[in-house]
């Protein structure tokens, strides 16, 4: 895992203007860590989907409720969490069920689909006080 200090957190209201800065935020991590790319493309994608699914789903645009993203990274891996102040406990289980019997251009679990594509490793929390999703990617 990354060290302490090769790190960056960000926390910002919920509004969807706050994706396009992650993306300028990764834009510059992607340069400062010489990510090719392929693996940028896939990587922006998934987080801006993350990001969206945080403001839209988790904390239904409530503007006084927050999103966290955190970058953490090393010299062979990216790590970008992303957490809302959703209250309710989400199933990624159902969810996921669902998603295997939608067609991938169905509006509903594209996102998810997208970033456990895109991804190596998604990893999906959820505690009743926030979901937090926790994707990874070897850069």
């Amino acid at each position: 895992m990354a060290n302490l200090t090769d790190q960056l957190t960000l926390e910002f209201n919920s509004n969807l203007k706050y994706t396009e800065f992650c993306a300028v935020v990764f834009a510059y991590l992607e340069k400062y860590l010489g990510i090719d790319d392929d693996k940028a493309f896939k990587i922006e994608i998934a987080l801006r989907e993350v990001i969206n699914n945080a403001i839209l789903h988790g904390n239904k645009q409530e503007h006084d409720r927050k999103v966290f993203v955190k970058f953490k990274w090393n010299k062979g891996y990216l790590y970008i969490s992303v957490k809302d102040e959703n209250p309710e406990k989400v199933d990624f289980d159902k969810i996921d069920k669902k998603l295997k019997t939608q067609d991938i251009l169905s509006f509903n679990g594209r996102g998810i689909l997208i970033m456990k594509n895109y991804m190596d490793k998604v990893v999906f929390n959820s505690t009743g006080s926030g979901t937090e999703i926790i994707m990874e990617k070897k850069i």
